[in-house]
C-alpha cells in the first residue's frame, strides 16, 4: 500500500513546464507521507489468500487499518493491485459490523460519500469508498473509530502468466519498510506441486512476490474469441495467450559448425565448444558432430557421438585440430554439415557460429532435403569480438543460411541457448479475417505473453479469424476458436483500468469507452466509471469530531516528461587505406610465395588480390599467371602466410600486390 500522493522513481526526471517563473514544489515520497499520516491511522495487517483456477488467480485481500488517536478520522490510501488485476467486491468490517459494498456509477458514489461527510447528529459509522486510480485503487475511509481497527476486504482477479514451463502470478510488495508486508497464502493447484514463493524485482522500484509452479501439459497458442450484446449490435473480444509453444526434439542429430579463423582466435574457438556443450545439456538424448571451418572444412570426431560423450571426446584431440587459421568459409562448413546430417534419422539441428567476417563471395546454400525438412532448423549464433567493433555484418547473413530452411539468428549477448532448441516465440504476428484484412499486427509474441483485441460490431464472423506469423522464420498459423464460455463471461477477461505503465500503453488493447462501461456493469468490477461504496444502513451525517482530510484533490504532480533523442545518421564505413609503410610490409610478406613459385621474368600481368580482416586472410585470387600450376602454387603459398595486423577495424579490405613491387 502506498499513501497518496504518489512519487516517481528517482530514475525518472520530470520537468514541470507551466511557464516562466513557476515555482516547483518537491513532492514528498510515499514513505514520508506514510510517516506523516500516522496520526490519522495506518495499516497494521495485510493478508492475502490466492486461489489459482483455470487461467485466473483469485485473490481475497484483508487489510486492517488502525486509528491511534482519540477522535474519529478520515484516511486516504492508494492500494497497489496485481498486474492486470480487477477488483470484484468490497466489504468493510468495523466495530463488529460487516457492510457489503455496492458498485455504483463513480459520480453517484462520490456524491453519496461527500454527503455523508457533512455535519449531522447521526452516530458515527465507518464507511469506505474504493475507486480506480491509475494502475491501482484509491481507498477513502471515513469515521475510523478512535483506537480501533477497521478491516477492508476485497476480491481481485488476475491472469496467470507462463514462462519456461511454469505458471505464475505476482503480488505487489510495499515500497516502504514501515508498511506491513503482505502475508500470502496460496492454495496450490494440485497436491505435491513443485511450488515456490519468492521475492522478485520486475523493476528497481517495484518489488513483488511471485508464486510459481510447474505448468504441466498445455496447448501452445490459445486464440479464442467471444461475442456480447452491445447496444443494437455486438461486441467482439479476441484473446490470444501463449503457453509452451513447442517441445524439445527427441533424439535429435546436431552438428555444430565452428569458426576456427584467425579473427576468432583460440579463445573464440574454446568459447564455441563451450556453447556447444551447453546446448547439448538441453538435449541430453541427442547425438552430435563438430565441423570446423577455416579456408576449408573438416569433421572433428568423424561420427555422431552421444551427448553424454561430449567432454571425453574433446579431451584427447590434438591442439592442432582446433588451431586458428586463414579463411572464414562458412559455406564450406555448412556443406559438410549437410552431408553429416544425411547420416541416420531423427530431427535435425544445425548450429553455425561466426563473427560475420566472411569473404564477399559467400552465399547461402541451396535448399536441401535434410536441412530444409519440417523437423530441421539451421541456426546462426553470432560471436562477439572486441576486434570486430561496429563492422557491418556480411549482407548475405541477414537471411537463412540454407534456402527454404527455418532458423533463428541469436545475438551474442543472449546467454540462453534454449531459443535454438525449440521455438519460443512467433514473429511478424497478425490477425486476419476471412476477407484477408489485417485486424491486428505486432512484431513478436513471446512464450507466456498474449494480447487482446476488441471488435465493435464485427462484420466478419469470428469463426473465420486466423492468427498468422513466423516461427524460426517459417510461416505458422492458428485458427481462432469461438468460445461460448468467453462470450458468457466476457467481463472477467476485460481490462478494468489501464494496467500498464503509461509510456508502454497500447490503446488498441483497451476496449472502447462505452464497452468499458458495459463490461464493468455486467462483470461487476471496479473501473474508471464505477466505484464501490460501503455504507452501513444506519449511517448518516455525523458529529464534527471527525479529523477530516482537506476537501478537493490532494497533492499531485502536474506536467510531463520533457526530453527526446536526437538521431544522427551514421556515416558509411570508410575503406581502409594502408599507409605507405604498411603497403611495403605487405609486399615484403608476399615476396615469399612469389620467390617460391615464380622464376625470374614472372608474367608482368600476375597479381594477387587479398581479402583480409586485420591479420586474417579471408580470400585469395591470383590472376595473370603463366599457367594454372603457377597460379595454384602462388595461391597455396599465400594462404599459408600469417599476415601482420593491417587495418583491424572488423571490415573486409582488399589488397592487391604484384611481384617485385
Amino acid at each position: 500500500m502506498r499513501y497518496l500522493s504518489r512519487c516517481l522513481p528517482l530514475q525518472v526526471l520530470l520537468l514541470l513546464a507551466w511557464g516562466p517563473g513557476t515555482a516547483l514544489a518537491e513532492e514528498p515520497s510515499p514513505c514520508e507521507e506514510l510517516k506523516a499520516s500516522e496520526d490519522r491511522g495506518h495499516e497494521v495487517e495485510h493478508r492475502v489468500e490466492a486461489r489459482p483456477e483455470g487461467d485466473l488467480v483469485h485473490f481475497t485481500v484483508h487489510r486492517t487499518f488502525h486509528n491511534p488517536g482519540t477522535r474519529y478520522t478520515e484516511l486516504e490510501a492508494l492500494l497497489e493491485l496485481p498486474r492486470e488485476g480487477t477488483v470484484h467486491g468490497v466489504a468493510l468490517e468495523a466495530q463488529g459490523q460487516w457492510t457489503e459494498g455496492l458498485l455504483l456509477e463513480s459520480s453517484q458514489a462520490e456524491r453519496r460519500y461527500e454527503a455523508l461527510r457533512r455535519k449531522g447528529t447521526a452516530t458515527p459509522r465507518a464507511l469506505a469508498l474504493l475507486s480506480a486510480a491509475g494502475a491501482g485503487a484509491r481507498l477513502l475511509l471515513w469515521n475510523l473509530p478512535p483506537r480501533s481497527p477497521v478491516t477492508v476486504h476485497y476480491e481481485v482477479r488476475a491472469r496467470l502468466a507462463y514462462a519456461h514451463g511454469r505458471r505464475s502470478f505476482t503480488y505487489p510488495l510495499p515500497e516502504c519498510e514501515q508498511a506491513p508486508r503482505p502475508v500470502l497464502t496460496v492454495l496450490p493447484p494440485s497436491p505435491n506441486t513443485d511450488f515456490r514463493i519468492e521475492t522478485r524485482h520486475a523493476t528497481p522500484w517495484r518489488p513483488e512476490l511471485e508464486a510459481s509452479w510447474e505448468a504441466g501439459s498445455s496447448r501452445g497458442l490459445d486464440a479464442r474469441a467471444g461475442l456480447a450484446p452491445w447496444g443494437a449490435g455486438t461486441l467482439g473480444f479476441l484473446q490470444v495467450r501463449t503457453k509452451r509453444l513447442s517441445e524439445a526434439p527427441v533424439r535429435a542429430r546436431v552438428v555444430f559448425v565452428v569458426d576456427a579463423s584467425h579473427s576468432v582466435g583460440p579463445r573464440g574457438i574454446s568459447r564455441q565448444l563451450a556453447l556447444a556443450g551447453e546446448y547439448l545439456r538441453l538435449l541430453p538424448d541427442a547425438t552430435a558432430e563438430v565441423v570446423v571451418f577455416r579456408r576449408s572444412a573438416e569433421r572433428l570426431f568423424g561420427r555422431l557421438i552421444p551427448a553424454s560423450e561430449w567432454k571425453t571426446a574433446l579431451a584427447p584431440l590434438p591442439a592442432a585440430r582446433l588451431a586458428p587459421g586463414n579463411g572464414s568459409h562458412l559455406d564450406e562448413g555448412l556443406k559438410l554439415a549437410q552431408q553429416v546430417l544425411g547420416e541416420g534419422s531423427g530431427p535435425v539441428r544445425l548450429i553455425a557460429f561466426t563473427d560475420g567476417r566472411l569473404r564477399r563471395t559467400y552465399a547461402p546454400l541451396p535448399a536441401d532435403s535434410t536441412t530444409s525438412a519440417p523437423d530441421a532448423a539451421v541456426h546462426l549464433r553470432w560471436l562477439s569480438s572486441h576486434r570486430t567493433g561496429d563492422a557491418t555484418p556480411h549482407e548475405k547473413l541477414s537471411g537463412p543460411l540454407v534456402r527454404e530452411s527455418c532458423g533463428l539468428q541469436l545475438p551474442s549477448y543472449v546467454s540462453s541457448l534454449e531459443p535454438l532448441v525449440r521455438p519460443l516465440r512467433w514473429e511478424q504476428v497478425h490477425l486476419q479475417d476471412g476477407q484477408g484484412a489485417r485486424l491486428k499486427e505486432l512484431p513478436a509474441l513471446q512464450e507466456g505473453e498474449g494480447f487482446q483485441l476488441w471488435l465493435p460490431s464485427p462484420q466478419t464472423p469470428l469463426s473465420q479469424l486466423v492468427l498468422h506469423g513466423q516461427r524460426w522464420g517459417c510461416a505458422a498459423s492458428a485458427p481462432v476458436e469461438v468460445d461460448p464460455s468467453l462470450s458468457a463471461d466476457l467481463g472477467r477477461n476485460a481490462w478494468a483500468t489501464l494496467r500498464v505503465e503509461p509510456w508502454n500503453s497500447n490503446e488498441e488493447e483497451l476496449p472502447p469507452t462505452k464497452a468499458v462501461e458495459l463490461l464493468a456493469k455486467n462483470g461487476d468490477w471496479l473501473s474508471d466509471t464505477r466505484s464501490f461504496l460501503a455504507v452501513p444502513s444506519d449511517a448518516g451525517p455525523s458529529t464534527a469530531r471527525t479529523h477530516a482530510l482537506p476537501d478537493g484533490v490532494t497533492g499531485g504532480v502536474a506536467g510531463g516528461v520533457v526530453g527526446g533523442t536526437i538521431l544522427c545518421p551514421l556515416a558509411p564505413p570508410r575503406p581502409c587505406e594502408l599507409p605507405p609503410e604498411h603497403q611495403e610490409a605487405l609486399e615484403q610478406v608476399l615476396q615469399s610465395p612469389f620467390s617460391a613459385c615464380l622464376e625470374d621474368g614472372a608474367p608482368p600481368s600476375l597479381q594477387v588480390r587479398l581479402e583480409a580482416t586485420g591479420e586474417e586472410i579471408v580470400d585469395v585470387e591470383v590472376t595473370g599467371a603463366a599457367s594454372e600450376a603457377q597460379a595454384s602454387c602462388v595461391r597455396e603459398a599465400t594462404w599459408a602466410l600469417r599476415l601482420p595486423t593491417f587495418c583491424d577495424d572488423g571490415s573486409v579490405t582488399d589488397y592487391t600486390v604484384k611481384p617485385g613491387h
